[in-house]
């Protein structure tokens, strides 16, 4: 499952913690298990609070693990493909969405 969230802003621990709440959680299926990586604002309390309560089950990534962390080896592929063709953002995303 994927769900994606747009802010005009920096993300920090409570606009995180209200993401969790307004959309992911309604999206999830019983008993869940969610996967997060070690940043600080994935490991306040009352966002895991927030998943416990519903019954799901937060595991986290061992400390930098960019081989089980797919959005690494994406934006690794990113950076080849902007060094190769020295384009700007808006051509890169054209190309690197036709990957998908």
């Amino acid at each position: 499952m994927l769900t994606i969230g747009l802010f005009p802003t920096n993300i920090n621990a409570d606009i995180f913690t209200a993401w969790v709440a307004q959309d992911l959680l309604p999206k999830l299926p019983p008993q869940s298990v969610s996967v997060m990586d070690n940043a600080t604002l994935h490991q306040r309390q009352d966002t895991q609070a927030i998943l416990r309560k519903a019954a799901h089950t937060v595991l986290y990534l061992p400390p930098y693990s960019p081989d089980l962390n797919p959005i690494e080896q994406k934006g690794a592929h990113t950076k080849a493909i902007k060094k190769q063709t020295l384009s700007s953002i808006a051509k890169l995303f054209k190309i690197e969405s036709s990957y998908l």
